[in-house]
């Protein structure tokens, strides 16, 4: 019987041994300082400033501009222009005195009341507009600074509560395999149960290391969404 949980141990120890290694893939090395860290914060923000609901407002405020030329040509509407096309207007009159097709070119401007109302509506309605979208523009743009600095703050608190997580855990495992080492030596004064509380302490910090791994991963996928580029790339080029 001793001689099956001795095996049974050894295949538990071997999987959870392999499972405690840390993902160095999600531990980057934030800066320490406080110049860095508000010279990478500032970066963030920049890059956040590409996000396309901020290029979306942009190009709105573009099609205000022509909507403001549109409605600026309203006034041109107004003027009109008309000739009559004949033999005189083609080739000249010579000597002719006949004036009945005269004048050769009429020009003028009809004024309909109601345009020296509409139109100059219609363009502060155009101009107003643009300022609408500049002032959304400026909102966005400080909703995405306070959501990058979230973000990043969640990453970085989740980041520090991993690194924390991983001595205790290393801790349980040695503490672990203490036990597991006199109970497969013949120390008569290890009882298993002495080894099922080691060993569900270790699973339990176990747990604990696999849900703050999940956090940090999941932190830094909601900051990345942000400012568009992973961190890595940010951090290489700080």
């Amino acid at each position: 019987m001793k001689r099956v949980l001795f095996f049974l141990l050894a295949a538990i120890t071997g999987t959870v041994a392999q499972a405690q290694k840390a993902d160095t893939s999600i531990i980057l090395r934030l800066p320490a300082d406080l110049p860095t860290v508000s010279r990478l914060k500032e970066k963030l923000v920049e890059l956040a400033m590409n996000n396309p609901q901020i290029k979306a407002l942009d190009i709105k405020k573009e099609i205000t501009k022509y909507d403001e030329n549109r409605a600026k040509a309203g006034w041109l509407n107004m003027l009109t222009a008309a000739g009559n096309l004949n033999e005189f207007t083609i080739k000249g009159s010579g000597t002719s005195n006949n004036n009945t097709l005269y004048p050769r070119y009429n020009f003028g401007i009809m004024v309909p009341l109601g345009n020296l109302i509409s139109i100059p509506n219609e363009v502060k309605a155009a101009k107003a507009n643009g300022r609408v979208f500049d002032q959304q523009k400026e909102g966005e743009k400080l909703a995405l600074k306070a959501a990058v600095l979230r973000a990043y703050e969640d990453y970085s608190a989740n980041k520090q509560l991993y690194e924390l997580q991983l001595p205790l855990l290393e801790d349980s495992y040695n503490h672990y395999k203490q036990v597991e080492q006199k109970f497969s030596g013949g120390d008569q004064g290890t009882a298993v149960e002495g080894l099922n509380d080691a060993y569900r302490i270790y699973n339990a910090e176990m747990v604990r290391k696999v849900n703050l791994e999940r956090e940090v991963r999941q932190s830094k996928i909601a900051l990345e969404a942000i400012i568009g580029t992973s961190l890595e790339e940010v951090l290489l080029h700080l």
